[in-house]
């Protein structure tokens, strides 16, 4: 009785540590899918009026509609030389609270837009690169038991990088 007692602290401290760090890792697994697969959509779409909300449906079919609570998502123009924001050109959405995250309007999502998909770069030339689209995408992750030392959140953040599609020859 005496070493159950010593021992079963420690047996749940492990299996809830186990427990909190395998969804934690699945969250993060499940939020570096769904920022490639957004840019991915978003290099597709290249200068489409409406790439923004192509690559937010594809993050809306990845996590569902009521997993977006709290998700934050930059969509922008990325570096050459080192893949980060060109300041200026840079798109962060954010759903309303009440919003329907499957429609994409201001009346749902907050937008600040400072980088116009119709102003990205999808034309192959001698003097001109693709762009580079950026889609980070970050959430908190709620820890579930609340367990010391699972106390709080974790903030879980992605960036994925993909050069735009060139345009089609004809």
């Amino acid at each position: 009785m005496v070493e159950a007692a010593l021992m079963l602290p420690i047996i749940l401290l492990l299996t809830l540590s186990l427990l909190e760090l395998g969804l934690a890792f699945r969250h993060f697994l499940t939020l570096s899918f769904t920022t490639r697969e957004a840019a991915r959509i978003g290099a597709l779409a290249g200068n489409d009026i409406a790439a923004d909300c192509h690559i937010i449906d594809g993050i809306v079919e990845a996590f569902g509609p009521g997993d977006l609570a709290g998700v934050k998502i930059e969509i922008f123009k990325a570096e050459e030389d080192d893949g980060e924001p060109d300041p200026g050109k840079v798109n962060q959405w954010m759903l309303r609270v009440g919003g329907d995250p499957l429609v994409c309007d201001t009346a749902n999502w907050e937008v600040t837009e400072n980088w116009p998909s119709v102003d990205r770069n999808v034309t192959v030339g001698p003097t001109t690169e693709l762009d580079i689209l950026g889609v980070t995408v970050s959430t908190d992750h709620a820890w579930v038991t609340g367990f010391p030392p699972w106390r709080g959140s974790l903030n879980i953040s992605r960036t994925a990088l993909q050069r735009l599609e060139p345009e089609a020859f004809e």
